[in-house]
């Protein structure tokens, strides 16, 4: 009986949500909130199937990630200067707030807001489709090293030592990393990839649990040693569906945790107003490690949101004694708050920077070079808008036909890098990014028609847009996968729409009849 309550309830928030135009999760939040205020009780298993979620986001995130941005100034250098200016700044504010309490449970409570939520921010930049993006992966770099550290306090604050048995675990990983790799390869059947996928992110975070690490940690890793095989995007496709359900109980979970009085919501309302600051801080950071003003406005603003790692210490407190329990409530409050006006500020992110660009234009960096194939000097007729199976067919039609010469954009660098040794003529670029329309020539006579095949149709619309404000007078044509994404195409100045599915079907029946 309790299911179908918290089920249903997550359903109407989550869609009353949608309707006024915010993130589902925000719905779900609500819901937990709701279920509270109404007298009934946390599902049994709920935080269960909260940390199965955040253990299979990890092991998603670790299939997409490149080592190499880690280490990096604009990943590194951020994400330390960050959490040392917000620590400062919220240590006061906390000082503020706790009064006479213990200076510790200031520096805790301090410590575990300087950080973004890697939940919230993953969910916002697969909703927008920009975690290919420059900014999508440098955000999820900021958020991994914030992951770290925040593993390193657990570490040091429960004083528990990783156990010896930490070193095998380590040296296995390259023969665990060859094998796991081999299995994958054989798989045929899509039940047994998502229970492969499954296993591997969960005993991942249960090898690591044993060994006193935080198993999210063992997840991510695992992700990881899978991050280069051909197989990993498939993998984390079949898992999309399941990591979404089970992120459900995560954000009911810090919903329930309870209701708040007046006092508590002014105090969660009182920390809140650090966000802005925060955001400015990340601009700050990332425009000095020469990231350009719409990446370092659109990686701020997915950054700027409290993390559910400032629960977890408050837990810490509370069970030591540091801390009354009734900071549990205002936390959640605090982090159920900034996830709304995150929410908000990246609906409106581009738009602020349209606003805003000839005044930070003085802050500018110089333009980040573009990775390009040896041949991008042709004069390209047709212009193809990312490059999955239906950009590359459309790519290798026009490449077979006479007088034509398509030239293709590409988010991902590592898709890219594939195509060149393809000798396809492709650009390393953010289609969705005006600063590359700026920079990009679309009004020499041989471009004729340029095609949008990214996945999303958010992606589509804004780049139809960015081409016709550049000055485009040439067709545009869209893919789309549903009717009523048809609508907005045409709104934001697409010519002709190509409908997935029904496109799909019709030339299947037209090759089955000899047409």
């Amino acid at each position: 009986m309790f299911e179908i309550i918290w089920i249903s309830a997550s359903f109407l928030c989550g869609l009353l949500a949608v309707v006024i135009k915010l993130p589902p999760m925000i719905g779900y939040l609500s819901a937990g909130f709701v279920l509270h205020g109404f007298g009934i009780q946390k599902l049994s298993g709920l935080d269960e199937l909260s940390e199965l979620g955040i253990s299979i986001l990890l092991f998603s995130i670790g299939l997409k990630l490149d080592l190499k941005t880690l280490f990096r100034p604009k990943v590194m250098g951020v994400a330390l200067g960050q959490t040392i200016v917000s620590f400062l700044v919220l240590l006061a504010l906390k000082f503020y707030l706790l009064g006479g309490q213990e200076v510790t449970s200031a520096f805790i409570l301090a410590f575990g807001l300087t950080f973004s939520s890697t939940v919230f921010v993953v969910k916002i930049l697969e909703e927008r489709g920009d975690f290919a993006t420059k900014y999508g992966k440098i955000s999820i770099g900021v958020l991994i090293i914030q992951d770290i550290l925040a593993v390193l306090f657990m570490a040091f604050g429960t004083q528990k030592i990783p156990s010896a048995w930490l070193i095998l675990l380590i040296t296995s990983l390259v023969p665990l990393r060859f094998m796991l790799s081999y299995i994958l390869t054989k798989l045929r059947q899509s039940e047994l990839i998502v229970l492969f996928g499954l296993t591997v992110a969960l005993g991942g975070a249960f090898l690591f649990d044993l060994v006193n690490v935080k198993g999210d940690i063992g997840a991510l890793i695992f992700g990881i040693l899978l991050s280069k095989h051909e197989r990993a995007p498939e993998l984390n496709r079949w898992l999309i569906s399941f990591k979404d359900f089970f992120l459900l109980g995560f954000f009911l979970s810090v919903g329930m945790i309870g209701l708040p009085n007046l006092t508590q919501v002014g105090h969660a309302l009182l920390i809140c107003l650090f966000l802005p600051f925060r955001s400015l801080i990340y601009f700050f950071l990332f425009n000095r490690s020469k990231l350009t003003n719409r990446n370092s406005i659109l990686a701020g603003a997915s950054l700027t949101n409290f993390s559910e790692f400032g629960l977890i210490i408050s837990y810490f407190a509370v069970e030591r004694g540091m801390l009354d329990n009734s900071w549990l409530t205002t936390l959640s409050l605090v982090v159920a708050f900034s996830f709304i006006v995150s929410a908000i500020l990246n609906q409106y992110a581009e738009r602020l920077y349209n606003l805003l660009s000839n005044r930070l234009e003085k802050y500018q960096p110089e333009k980040e070079s573009i990775t390009t194939s040896s041949t991008d000097r042709k004069e390209c007729t047709v212009l193809i808008v990312g490059m999955g199976r239906v950009g590359l067919g459309a790519y290798k039609f026009f490449e077979n036909k006479r007088g034509q010469y398509p030239l293709a954009l590409e988010v991902d660098k590592v898709v890219v890098e594939d195509l060149v040794k393809e000798d396809i003529n492709v650009l390393l670029a953010d289609a969705t990014s005006p600063d590359f329309w700026e920079s990009f020539d679309l009004k020499k006579k041989s471009l004729k028609s340029i095609l949008l095949a990214m996945p999303l149709v958010r992606q589509n619309c804004v780049t139809a847009e960015l081409l016709r404000k550049a000055g485009f007078k040439g067709r545009i044509s869209s893919i789309a996968k549903y009717p009523n994404e048809e609508e907005p195409l045409s709104e934001s100045g697409v010519d002709s729409v190509f409908n997935l599915y029904d496109e799909a079907g019709t030339g299947f029946a037209q090759r089955a009849f000899g047409q």
